[in-house]
């Protein structure tokens, strides 16, 4: 029995597209699907750090808009030291600026021709942004987990 290729991938979500689609995607040209692609991405997740981070079901019926106020929102609020202290403020903002580009592009489509130059640029945007925003919640995350620090609820209930 030959094990390696047709093993299945751990942790990989059936049907779910991966960095790897969006690669493709934006290879052959597909540059509306890449920036598709990375938009699932970057809700998933801020959805999973909003999880970690508040311990509440609620949080995974976030939409991506809902998620990037939120984490605005504890950014401004400093509840989450971790969050403050390795997360850019700025990289929220671009992320905001970002899904605001991508959604005018989307309502330029209903009216006129949008140019594949503009698709692109939307589309590498969004893959700079990528590394910055899997690399900064990758670096929150590993904070939480390292730090005894206790969840939002834990310390609501406590006072």
């Amino acid at each position: 029995m030959k094990t390696g290729k047709n093993q299945a991938k751990k942790g990989k979500i059936k049907g779910f597209p991966s960095v790897v689609d969006a690669g493709l995607a934006f290879k052959h040209g597909f540059y509306l699907e890449t920036g598709w692609i990375l938009s699932l991405l970057f809700e998933k997740k801020a959805k999973n750090l909003l999880r970690r981070i508040e311990n509440e079901p609620r949080s995974a019926g976030y939409s991506f808009e809902q998620s990037i106020r939120r984490m605005k929102y504890l950014y401004r609020a400093g509840c989450v030291p971790q969050l403050n202290e390795f997360l850019d403020k700025g990289l929220i903002d671009e992320m905001w600026h970002w899904k605001k580009t991508r959604n005018s592009m989307l309502k330029d489509m209903m009216t006129s021709r949008v140019s594949q130059p503009r698709m692109e640029r939307v589309a590498s945007e969004a893959i700079s942004l990528y590394k910055k925003w899997n690399r900064g919640l990758k670096i929150v995350r590993d904070a939480l987990k390292n730090t005894a620090n206790p969840t939002l609820q834990q310390m609501a209930e406590a006072k």
